[in-house]
């Protein structure tokens, strides 16, 4: 496996890319935070529902996308979620053609972001229940 160093800076700086991990890396869920909602962020969690979330990625970090989606929606696996079910505004860059995906921690609490490539980025985390109507 080759990595990607950056010369002449301090430390290493490990890129991975595309270009140099095989195809069947991408078969598993990477967690990216970036773009998550402020109304729907870590920062309105409680520390026992932070510590749940960050159990629930590393279980789902082992387990492929298939296995994802072949598991019951309120369990390991996956719900997909209408854009225009989403009560809270979505990132510019979220085209209509994107699907948002639920997946759950502690307990039914949903986590709701899309998968970029080999990325999941959580846009939402839905801890009161109210960003969709959960019906």
């Amino acid at each position: 496996m080759k990595i990607n160093q950056q010369k002449g800076s301090k430390g290493a700086n490990i890129s991975p890319t595309p270009d140099n991990f095989p195809k069947s890396q991408y078969n598993y869920p990477i967690f990216c935070l970036k773009y998550l909602h402020k109304d729907f962020s870590l920062s309105n969690c409680e520390e026992s529902e932070k510590s749940k979330l960050i159990e629930r990625m590393h279980k789902l970090s082992s387990m492929t996308w298939e296995q994802i989606r072949q598991a019951q929606r309120h369990g390991l696996g996956q719900e997909i979620i209408p854009q225009d079910s989403i009560r809270a505004g979505k990132p510019p860059h979220v085209t209509p053609e994107v699907n948002f995906y639920a997946l759950r921690f502690d307990g039914l609490k949903p986590f709701v972001g899309y998968k970029k490539d080999f990325i999941f980025h959580i846009v939402y985390i839905d801890r009161a229940f109210t960003l969709y109507d959960h019906g």
